[in-house]
């Protein structure tokens, strides 16, 4: 039996995390970065969780705390990294700053609370090259 894309497309990304300290996590998303809160629970087992909206997916905090997850991290595109910046920047959670990349893309990187790095990113306007033969004609 093969498996074709329609059988694997995703319908929603979601990226669970598991932070040290989920009070001061959930404040990172919640306040720094003014995502909206689409879900949250509090069970008696210790089970707690919160869910939040980032436009095209879905940032989940999980307690208990399980092993610390090296090696990754995530990038997302908004409409205005620049604008982004400029109300972040000097902020103590920046892991790097404003860079254009030679990609096609200007971004900056932010540590939540549990050191893991999320970038924004805006692409560039694709230009064309003076004397290019796509050039549009203008007289």
């Amino acid at each position: 039996m093969t498996i074709s894309y329609d059988d694997t497309r995703t319908k929603e990304f979601r990226l669970k995390l598991f932070p040290t300290n989920f009070a001061e996590t959930k404040a990172f998303y919640a306040e720094k970065l003014m995502y909206p809160i689409l879900d949250e629970w509090n069970r008696e087992d210790g089970d707690r969780g919160v869910m939040f909206d980032t436009g095209v997916a879905i940032i989940e905090l999980l307690t208990p705390a399980k092993e610390k997850i090296v090696g990754c991290n995530v990038s997302l595109e908004v409409g205005d990294v620049w604008s982004l910046w400029s109300k972040l920047e000097g902020d103590p959670a920046i892991a790097y700053g404003l860079k254009d990349n030679p990609w096609g893309d200007s971004s900056f990187g932010i540590l939540d609370p549990d050191g893991f790095q999320i970038t924004f990113f805006t692409r560039h306007l694709k230009t064309v090259d003076e004397g290019s033969n796509d050039a549009p004609n203008v007289a």
